[in-house]
Parts: structure tokens; C-alpha cells; sequence
């Protein structure tokens, strides 16, 4: 019992085993989680979670491997270690030392070995009720992400069920999981596959498998903007018929994200897609979202929600449109 306490308690010291430096020379101990957005996430046993910004740092010191991003795209694994300059980071490998610029560095990601430690999410969840029409709607999110030095892999789920006096359930739900490898230059290539339904636009169940490539056309300390193309193969069954169809589309997609690291933390998400058909020629479906969150408590945040959902050739009785605004409750872990 003894030696298992003993085990457990080097094993928690040396989680914390890495070291942040102010400018003001005050050492930090704890675990460095990443560096986003100018700000780096630091976890410590006695202060908790600590959000501090990058330029207030002077140096990180840590034995584990990370992945460091440049501005200009390139990629540098190694452990963290100082320099004589407050303007540089050192970023060592078995191979070599470089000896970065910190203003030009965009984000620093740890290299986990273990499943729990590399895995990075949030689920979301609200509700609303209007008695005098009778109307309601429920919303479920969540996301997790399984990061490598490779690739990102990424479970996506959404759930919006609306409902009003005795009409028929309104239901917009989706589930995707998608992978992505990381390219040099600010390149990237990646697949997904994916359950949609959208009951106002006739859809009953949808299964999509998208094959993309994509760049990063901005990658700051502020932003990112990406932009991706690709291909979509998909699978219709609708609300108001038993055929089913198959389709080959094209996919383009313009993604923007910016991060506000100030008190409270904010950020802002969107993106476009749209699947112009090539077997269904003349055929144009478009979706768009947007979601802007910021910082009520450590990890809890208010999130403001919408998307619009456009199809040029519906089924028969569907709408060839459909959005909604929403707000809910998120948990990051």
C-alpha cells in the first residue's frame, strides 16, 4: 500500500515537473497543457488552471516533447529549455537544438504517450420553453479530439430537436468523425464520415464520406483561416418517400476561428461549406455556422449559436432553407 502510494505520488509530481518563467523572474512549477492564441494554459496543484499570456512569459522548461508551429507553417518537436535571450525559445531533439523567435511561435502542443492525456473536448447543452406558444427546443453538443504528432482525429456531435404545440418534432442532428494529417507548408489532408438528419429539409438520414485537402491561409497568434477542397460521396434517405439516392458531390470550405485571450476568454468560429453535384448536376447545397462563446468560470462557458442550411433541389414537400439561433452551456475538459 505503501509502495502504491509512493508510485502515485511521483507519478503526480512529475506531472507537474515543468517550469514557466515571468518577465518579472517569479518560476511557475506545474504542467504546461498548450500554447494558443497567445495564451498558454498552465495547470498547477495549488493555483489551479492558469491562463497566461504569451508575451508575459520569459521562459518554458519541460522535459516531455512537444510540437511547436510557426507562423510560416513549419513544425518543430523536442523538449523546452531557456536561452540567454527573453525574445527566444529552445526547442531540443536527439537530433539537433533550434533556437526559435517566440513571436513568430503560434502554438505549442504536448506529445502525450497515453490515451487520456492526449484526449482534448467540451460538451454543451441547453434548453427553452416559450408557454404561451407552446414551444420548445433542446440542444446536446459535444467534441473531443485525439491529437498526435501526425494528425488530429476528431468526434463531432450535434443535436437540436424543436418542438411546438402537437405539429410534428423538428429534428437537426449529426454525428461526425474525422481525421486529419498534417502536411509541411501549412498543408493538411483528410477524410470523414458522417450521419446527418434534417427533418425541414426532408432528410431522414444522410451518410456522407468527404475525401478533402486544404491550406492554411492565415495562422496567427489571433486567427486562423483555412481553406479546403475536396470531394463528397452521400446517401439519401427522405421524410416523405421510401427511395433512397446516391451522390457524388465537390466540397469547398472556407473555416475562420479568432480568440480573444483578455479576461473573459472569447472566441469566435465560422465556416462555410458548400457541395455543388456532380451526378446530381444543377444541384448547390450550402451550410453555414457560426458560434461565438466567452468565459463565465474556469472552463465554463456561454455560447451564442446559429446555422443556415440551404438546398436548391428539396424533396417534395421540404423547405429549401432552414436556420436557428440558440444559446447553451459549455464545458471544456
Amino acid at each position: 500500500m505503501i509502495i502504491s502510494l509512493l508510485v502515485l505520488s511521483s507519478s503526480a509530481v512529475a506531472q507537474r515537473a515543468d517550469i514557466i518563467i515571468m518577465n518579472n523572474g517569479d518560476h511557475i512549477t506545474g504542467e504546461i497543457k498548450k500554447m494558443q492564441y497567445n495564451l498558454v494554459t498552465f495547470k498547477t496543484d495549488d493555483a489551479g488552471t492558469l491562463n497566461i499570456k504569451w508575451d508575459k512569459i520569459r521562459h518554458l522548461i519541460s522535459t516531455d516533447i512537444f510540437e511547436v508551429d510557426l507562423v510560416d507553417g513549419r513544425s518543430y518537436y523536442g523538449t523546452l529549455d531557456t536561452t540567454y535571450s527573453s525574445r527566444q525559445m529552445v526547442v531540443k531533439s536527439n537530433n539537433e537544438t533550434k533556437y526559435l523567435f517566440k513571436k513568430y511561435v503560434v502554438k505549442i502542443v504536448p506529445i502525450k504517450e497515453t490515451f487520456w492525456d492526449i484526449l482534448d473536448g467540451y460538451i454543451k447543452i441547453g434548453f427553452n420553453f416559450t408557454k404561451s406558444t407552446d414551444t420548445g427546443q433542446f440542444t446536446l453538443g459535444g467534441n473531443t479530439k485525439y491529437r498526435t504528432k501526425h494528425g488530429n482525429t476528431e468526434l463531432n456531435l450535434n443535436s437540436i430537436i424543436s418542438f411546438r404545440n402537437e405539429q410534428q418534432t423538428s429534428k437537426r442532428q449529426d454525428i461526425t468523425i474525422s481525421y486529419q494529417r498534417f502536411l509541411e507548408n501549412k498543408w493538411l489532408a483528410g477524410a470523414s464520415i458522417g450521419l446527418e438528419q434534417n427533418t425541414e429539409l426532408g432528410i431522414q438520414l444522410r451518410a456522407i464520406t468527404n475525401v478533402l485537402g486544404g491550406y492554411g491561409i492565415i495562422q496567427s497568434n489571433q486567427d486562423i483561416f483555412y481553406g479546403m477542397l475536396g470531394f463528397s460521396v452521400n446517401r439519401e434517405n427522405f421524410t416523405d418517400t421510401a427511395e433512397s439516392s446516391t451522390n457524388l458531390e465537390g466540397l469547398l470550405a472556407l473555416n475562420y476561428q479568432l480568440f480573444i485571450y483578455d479576461a473573459p476568454k472569447a472566441s469566435l468560429s465560422t465556416d462555410i461549406v458548400a457541395y455543388p453535384g456532380l451526378t446530381d448536376w444543377g444541384r448547390v447545397r450550402v451550410n453555414y455556422n457560426i458560434t461565438l462563446s466567452w468565459e463565465i468560470i474556469i472552463d465554463l462557458f456561454w455560447e451564442l449559436s446559429g446555422y443556415y442550411s440551404y438546398d436548391n433541389k428539396p424533396t417534395n414537400n421540404a423547405s429549401s432553407n432552414d436556420y436557428y439561433i440558440n444559446t447553451a452551456f459549455k464545458f471544456e475538459f
